[in-house]
């Protein structure tokens, strides 16, 4: 029961329970590091802490993990499920459980992929001469990995990187794709940046992939980089659909890479999160925006941020550890949060997705109300406007090169009307000076006026080199260049009316971008009180530029012909989303007639396009609710058949076993009962209550082999034993089956019957 610091010299030990005490109190609270710990213990013995205890401790906790992973790996083992990905395909059963008969989805699974920089690592170096951090590293050389099975190790990363992609043979590279226009307003599309190193930090995070319902797929460390569109899953993504805060720059470089031809076959389908959402652009959200995306549902697909809002508490402990110790610990606290948070959870999260779905189906009525008052009797029409918007800001997405050169050629022509306005002051002022009619205080006078018309003679002569050389581009003789007043001149002084009004709209859309953002931080977990002080200082000089810019646009879009919409304050505070200023940024055409553009159109289709997101989340949840309760009851008949099997000859192992199917297994009763519940829902249909019942998994487990007659006896008894009593909470075995197994257990190992 107990477990030495060192291996060698065993002068000091502590007992595997305080061990394990430590284990389960950091899996709960991150924060807490192994000094702290200990500084408590000593409290309560009343000695004094060493700093050498830090150091003993680790070690008896790294050989603590070491033991529970091998244990892991030999119940694993006995359970057939060694494969490198078994975890990774197999982690989420209502995502991948599949039951026979299930009817088909348009989605089949849908994950979401993000970065995450706060679990960077800092690397130990010696200090130069001069000072500085960045001199020799010092680190000690340790072979071990860490992570198991839940990192992807740095080969595996490296080989689908852009510059490694020339090592397929069977690919042929592309060129690149125009970029989107909101690809520019994220840092970590900005290969420049994200490809520099954040000073003396040798792992600048993690990239880490979760399935709709936050169970951890894989994990990838960010070396000396950024995100630089790492996918963190050694299988194929084809029939998935991804979600990813910057989905729109992904596509480009999936179409350009290896894995190109199987995406289009598998119809991978890229999506942006709800939050992320805001930033993008209209033509971005109606191609990549959930809302908008047949079979989504209503999911948002945040979920990695809501992990590393729970993971970023790990960095405090992890930033100085050992590339070991990192990843053990990163991979310690994903395996427990999802056997023990997110499983727990997985009834709450069908639950609260099937009661808002219902409650969105509920208002049905008056959504349909809402689109006859409107006109807008054919669903599939109303549909069709999202494409017919798609096809409108697609042939809006770049200024003509025509428009360009006007706007140029008619800059240029009022500045060399301004020049040569001055200049002629400058001569009349000079000339003045010469022949006596202005007084002369001295020489410096007549020098300075002077200078000024020689200045103004060569500004002169560089503008009208410009202005002939776009005569030139535009085809316009010297006799043809145009005059104030003229009919070209008043369209290029429209044109340039509206790129001054496009100009205030871009610096009010950015203050309110950071609006939207620094509203968005005050509510996130974890952040502290000085940061939501300055935060909140930061948006009372944001209201202040805000309302300065609103004016701004207001002066420049009055001036326009016909004028544009004038905002007020309102309007701008009540814009949610980036993409209302899309509509405002159009200088070619008015789009205020379209049916699609019209407020209250654009919310009854809003409206619309939630009530069927509702609808086929309801169809999701049911197959999910199927998958669910066939995965709890096959699961656990197969975990019990394995451990009976194996009791006789290895009763330690079979122990082992049952604590396995104990982790899960202690949940399935409350999942029971919040699934019952769902049939209680005001609006359930009750043709979808053969839902709730098991039917046969396409992945089930079975015992191989015949079991002999005087074995069957022995399977009775233990299933009395096994099998769980719906009145007991699933709180675990009888109390006398358990101390039977402990004792069973513990004579196999007193007789070197180990595992």
């Amino acid at each position: 029961g107990f477990l030495p610091f060192n291996p060698l010299l065993n002068k000091s030990l502590v007992s595997l329970q305080m061990v394990e005490l430590y284990h389960h109190l950091f899996m709960r609270c991150p924060r807490l590091g192994v000094q702290p710990f200990l500084r408590a213990l000593c409290d309560l013995q009343g000695v004094r802490f060493k700093n050498n205890l830090s150091v003993q401790f680790s070690s008896a906790y790294d050989l603590y993990i070491r033991l529970t992973e091998s244990v892991r790996s030999r119940v694993l083992t006995s359970l057939d499920r060694t494969t490198p990905d078994w975890r990774m395909l197999n982690t989420c059963p209502p995502c991948q459980y599949e039951v026979e008969g299930e009817e088909p989805q348009p989605i089949r699974m849908m994950l979401a992929v993000d970065g995450n920089n706060s679990l960077k690592r800092f690397e130990r170096r010696e200090r130069k001469e001069d000072g500085t951090l960045l001199g020799p590293t010092r680190e000690k050389p340790d072979v071990r990995i860490g992570g198991g099975d839940y990192f992807l190790q740095p080969s595996q990363v490296d080989l689908w990187d852009e510059p490694n992609w020339w090592k397929w043979v069977d690919w042929t590279p592309m060129e690149k794709a125009d970029r989107i226009a909101c690809t520019d307003r994220w840092s970590n599309l900005n290969e420049a940046k994200t490809a520099r190193s954040f000073g003396s930090f040798d792992i600048n995070g993690i990239f880490a992939g979760f399935c709709r319902h936050s169970f951890v797929l894989a994990f990838s460390d960010m070396m000396k980089t950024g995100e630089q569109y790492v996918c963190p899953i050694s299988e194929p993504m084809g029939s998935l659909a991804v979600g990813y805060d910057i989905a729109c720059g992904m596509v480009d470089k999936i179409a350009r890479g290896p894995l190109s031809q199987l995406a289009k076959d598998e119809r991978l389908q890229m999506m942006i999160g709800l939050l992320h959402g805001y930033a993008h652009n209209r033509l971005c959200q109606l191609t990549f925006l959930m809302l908008y995306i047949y079979g989504a549902g209503i999911e948002d697909l945040e979920v990695c941020e809501r992990f590393f809002s729970h993971s970023n508490a790990l960095a405090s402990v992890t930033r100085y550890m050992s590339k070991f110790r990192r990843r053990q610990a990163i991979s310690s606290y994903a395996y427990h949060r999802d056997n023990f948070e997110t499983y727990a959870n997985l009834s709450k999260f069908i639950h609260s997705n099937y009661r808002q779905a219902l409650c969105i189906i509920g208002h049905s009525k008056e959504t349909a109300k809402t689109l006859r008052d409107l006109g807008l009797l054919d669903t599939e029409k109303v549909i069709g406007y999202i494409d017919e918007e798609r096809a409108y800001l697609e042939s809006r997405n770049s200024t003509p090169e025509a428009e360009l050169l006007t706007s140029n050629y008619y800059r240029a022509l009022v500045k060399l009307s301004d020049c040569r306005e001055k200049l002629r002051r400058a001569r009349r002022t000079f000339r003045s000076y010469e022949k006596g009619e202005l007084s002369v205080s001295g020489e410096e006078s007549l020098y300075l006026s002077e200078r000024q018309m020689v200045n103004e003679q060569e500004l002169e002569a560089k503008l009208l080199v410009d202005v002939q050389s776009l005569e030139e581009r535009l085809g316009l003789r010297a006799d043809q260049r145009w005059c104030k007043g003229s009919e070209h001149w008043k369209k290029a002084e429209e044109l340039v009316a509206m790129s001054k009004y496009q100009s205030s709209l871009d610096k009010l859309e950015g203050l309110i971008v950071a609006r939207i953002f620094e509203l968005s931080r005050m509510n996130v977990s974890g952040t502290g009180y000085k940061m939501r002080q300055h935060i909140g200082h930061a948006m009372q000089k944001r209201s202040t530029a805000i309302c300065s810019a609103l004016e701004n646009y207001n002066e420049a879009a009055a001036k326009l012909t016909p004028p544009h919409k004038l905002l007020d304050w309102d309007d701008v505070l009540n814009y949610t989303y980036l993409s209302e200023f899309d509509f405002l940024r159009d200088t070619r055409s008015d789009v205020r007639d379209k049916v699609w553009a019209k407020p209250a159109v654009r919310q009854a289709m809003s409206e619309l396009f939630k009530l069927l997101r509702a609808q086929e989340e309801i169809c999701k949840l049911n197959i999910e609710i199927k998958r669910l309760v066939t995965y709890m009851k096959e699961e656990e008949e197969y975990l019990s058949s394995v451990a009976r099997n194996i009791q006789r000859t290895n009763a330690a192992l079979a122990y082992q076993i049952r604590r396995y199917r104990d982790e899960r297994r202690r949940f399935n009763s409350t999942h029971h009962k919040r699934l019952d519940s769902i049939r209680k829902l005001p609006g359930f249909a009750p043709i979808n209550v053969h839902y709730f019942h098991p039917g046969v998994g396409l992945r089930r487990q079975t015992v191989q082999g015949h079991v002999e007659e005087g074995e069957m006896e022995l399977q009775a008894d233990d299933n009395d034993n096994d099998d769980d009593d719906e009145e007991d909470d699933g709180e675990g075995d009888d109390q006398e089956s358990e101390v039977d197994d402990r004792a069973e257990a513990a004579l196999a190992v007193a007789n070197d019957n180990v595992l």
